[in-house]
């Protein structure tokens, strides 16, 4: 979403700049318009709707992936205690759905429980939504009002697709209308 108060006065009623940040002032007033970072969709009678950060958005093979949506449903599973559902690098589908979990106490760390976890979103959501990848964490980095920290769930220059303890789902991402949303 970009919005601006006119074509003469764009910035009028606005913020002056991000304070002691030229840099994301600049990149966020371009050609004379505020790109807020959201996603939003229109309703034909004019409503906007919120869909989510565009950073918390997934491309994946031309579909965008609200992160929001699907951590939603991964923490509606009972087995759930807390989720985090990022973007990866896919060779392929130019982004992948990672999913982070945290389990409930003595909920076993295992193929068998990622899978049900798979199983959950495949049928909740578009198959395109579930995630391609599932690793379990004992915690997520959050902020001091509980808002995660994605940027410091893997430290920088790490594949988080490289861990050992990831689960690799993608094969059984396939488009089947009898079981799944579209």
């Amino acid at each position: 979403m970009v919005i601006r108060h006119s074509e003469a006065t764009p910035r009028r009623d606005f913020f002056s700049d991000y304070l002691a940040d030229e840099q994301a002032t600049t990149h966020a007033w371009r050609s004379g318009w505020f790109h807020t970072g959201d996603t939003v969709r229109q309703e034909p009678d004019g409503t906007l709707h919120f869909v989510d950060r565009k950073k918390n958005i997934i491309r994946r093979s031309g579909e965008n992936i609200a992160a929001a949506e699907v951590e939603a449903v991964l923490q509606a599973h009972h087995l759930v205690k807390q989720v985090a559902v990022l973007a990866v690098p896919d060779d392929v589908r130019e982004e992948e759905v990672f999913a982070c979990i945290v389990l409930h106490d003595s909920v076993p760390e295992t193929a068998s429980t990622a899978e049900q976890m798979f199983d959950h979103c495949f049928a909740e959501l578009a198959y395109f939504k579930a995630p391609g990848w599932i690793q379990f964490v004992r915690s997520r980095p959050t902020t001091g009002t509980q808002k995660i920290q994605k940027h410091q769930i893997f430290p920088p220059g790490i594949d988080p697709r490289t861990s050992p303890d990831v689960f690799d789902l993608r094969t059984r991402k396939k488009r089947d209308r009898s079981t799944s949303r579209q």
